[in-house]
């Protein structure tokens, strides 16, 4: 983005709009968030315009003063891209027993799922740590990790170990399709420390499946809480383990969660209304100086 930015104004492209997808520095400290704070504003400072994702990431980008000539415009309800509610409709999908049996996973067990890049900031330490402590006392769990392991904010080699050598634990690396894997898990479990706006707690809502997920920046935004899912605090492992341990035991709560978020996730995140409004944006500053 930095260096769109710098070409595109070295270039004098009349219209330079920086897209704010989320903010690295909010899990950093001391030289380093100063620094990816200061980039941040270098990149901002040299577009026209900023779109960021989500309204909880234009409160920080405002209180850090990125983009102070001009606040960053949010598009619709937030989103990088919105969601194709239709696609994820469970009634496209495999159903529970088929799409278990096609990634291994018992069919009688609780199935908690993460999907996303198994990174420090998206919480699978914490996750790891609630499910293990949730597992000494009850054998009906299972957990399915979907992503890779990357390097650039490694979950540690503790954490690989400690995945690698649970049976209970099922780990995929990338799919290029993520519709396939609502069917088979009973909960999303979403415990990041940082967004911009979350395509995966969207998506398992519009699926039907519950979600606890974390207040952090951009999933505070993702999730209504008490109606398609729950929020917890951030790294709280015992707020994240009671949520959990709430919706196995009450089946008629979990069910009207995840009833009730597919229409969330269309009246507010709708891709092509998403669409509509983007393209809306940029014919008008392409055609104003605003």
């Amino acid at each position: 983005g930095l260096l769109g930015m710098v070409a595109a104004r070295w270039c004098r492209v009349p219209v330079r709009v920086y897209h704010l997808r989320g903010l690295r520095f909010e899990t950093t400290t001391g030289w380093r968030r100063r620094l990816l704070v200061t980039l941040e504003r270098c990149a901002a400072g040299m577009s026209t315009h900023v779109i960021i994702n989500s309204e909880s990431a234009r409160d920080v980008a405002v209180a850090e003063r990125i983009s102070h000539r001009r606040p960053p415009v949010m598009i619709g309800s937030g989103s990088g891209n919105g969601i194709d509610v239709d696609h994820y409709s469970p009634d496209r999908q495999l159903s529970r027993d088929d799409a278990r049996s096609s990634f291994g996973l018992p069919l009688n067990t609780f199935v908690l799922g993460f999907i996303g890049r198994l990174t420090s900031d998206k919480g699978i330490a914490v996750l790891l740590d609630v499910f293990e402590h949730l597992t000494a006392e009850r054998d009906d769990l299972h957990l399915l990790l979907v992503g890779d392991v990357e390097p650039g904010d490694p979950v540690g080699p503790d954490v690989e170990q400690r995945i690698a050598a649970r049976r209970d634990v099922s780990h995929l690396p990338w799919v290029p399709e993520t519709a396939v894997i609502y069917p088979a898990i009973d909960v999303l479990i979403f415990p990041s420390e940082r967004e911009g706006l979350p395509n995966v707690p969207l998506q398992a809502q519009a699926a039907g499946v519950p979600v606890i997920a974390t207040t952090a920046t951009g999933t505070v935004d993702a999730v209504q809480d008490g109606v398609s899912g729950v929020l917890v605090e951030p790294g709280n492992q015992m707020a994240l383990a009671l949520a959990i341990e709430s919706l196995i035991d009450d089946p008629l709560r979990r069910v009207s969660l995840g009833a009730d978020g597919p229409a969330w996730v269309r009246d507010r995140f709708a891709q092509d209304a998403f669409w509509d409004e983007l393209i809306t944006t940029y014919r008008r500053w392409l055609s104003t100086d605003e």
